[in-house]
């Protein structure tokens, strides 16, 4: 079936989903998203049935209230998308300004999924007070009711009675995985370490990661984490340590947007770090055609 893709959120996996959930063990009861922006890897894996259930996490906690919503309650927020859509015809730019104000006071759900449609690029940004402050895309009107409708609904029905939804800090998360789960993360872009990005409800620190890593190895958890790249020859974010004894596989994106605007060649190629115990449990796979390897430590996979 067509994965649903409801909540429109930049920097989404949802393109590059069916070559991480590829990784996935043989078996694993639930999948942890402690970073789960559009939940892509989530729906991918439960419409693909790699898991039995899902824990979808965020710390920007409407966006999480978002996901509550479809989940529990889809026909309702449909149609309120709906009558968003219908209402802005004519207005668009002024109808956007004050849905965004009525959103920064009372952060409901329909809201932010108008706004999520409507911006640019799908690309939310934040003010210092916390407050979306994203211009409207002037060029498109947001993705029609029909189809943001057949998505809802899908989205929801694939998820109920099989997610859990939270907005806690990812260190709270990760300490409830065990041996049986597999945990997937795709922490907010690293390459301003202690700079406010106003991409990020809240940011990470790079160090506070690699000891919840740590934590992790010794549990002998299985993960996988998105965490830097390359536009072209130049690399973007700090790579992780060899310590943490993981293999980074580098998957090729294609051709960047920004690269084609500028009549450039650049491809974006993203990594995909696996720990030590998800290659454990993956001796046996054949991996996926086409994805380079580029181990970080000495390890060899049998033809």
């Amino acid at each position: 079936m067509r994965i649903p893709h409801p909540v429109p959120y930049q920097g989404s996996k949802r393109v590059l989903a069916a070559e991480i959930i590829d990784w996935f063990p043989v078996g694993a009861n639930r999948l942890i998203e402690p970073f789960a922006g559009s939940a892509a890897i989530s729906l991918a894996a439960i419409s693909k049935q790699k898991v039995e259930s899902v824990w979808i996490n965020d710390i920007n906690a409407p966006l999480m209230d978002l996901w509550q919503t479809i989940v529990e309650d889809p026909h309702a927020i449909a149609k309120q998308y709906e009558q968003l859509w219908f209402t802005q015809l004519g207005k668009e730019r002024e109808f956007y300004n004050l849905v965004r104000d009525r959103f920064n006071k009372d952060k409901q759900a329909h809201f932010f999924l108008y706004l999520l449609a409507r911006c640019v690029k799908a690309s939310v940004r934040y003010n210092s007070q916390g407050e979306f402050n994203q211009s409207p895309d002037h060029r498109r009107k947001g993705r029609a009711p029909q189809t943001m409708k057949r998505d809802i609904l899908s989205a929801s029905l694939l998820f109920r009675g099989k997610v859990s939804v939270t907005s806690l800090d990812y260190r709270e998360v990760i300490q409830d995985a065990n041996q049986n789960d597999i945990v997937y993360m795709d922490p907010p872009y690293q390459g301003v370490v202690g700079k406010r990005d106003p991409r990020y409800i809240q940011g990470i620190d790079h160090e506070d990661f690699v000891r919840s890593l740590e934590y992790l190895n010794k549990r002998e958890v299985s993960y996988l984490i998105s965490y830097d790249g390359t536009l072209g020859a130049k690399a973007y974010g700090r790579p992780l340590p060899r310590e943490l004894d993981l293999t980074r596989i580098e998957i090729d994106c294609g051709r960047s947007s920004q690269a084609t605007l500028l009549g450039r060649k650049d491809s974006t190629k993203e990594s995909l770090y696996v720990s030590r115990a998800l290659m454990s449990r993956q001796k046996d796979a054949i991996f996926v055609e086409n994805i380079s390897q580029y181990p970080l430590f000495d390890f060899r996979v049998d033809a």
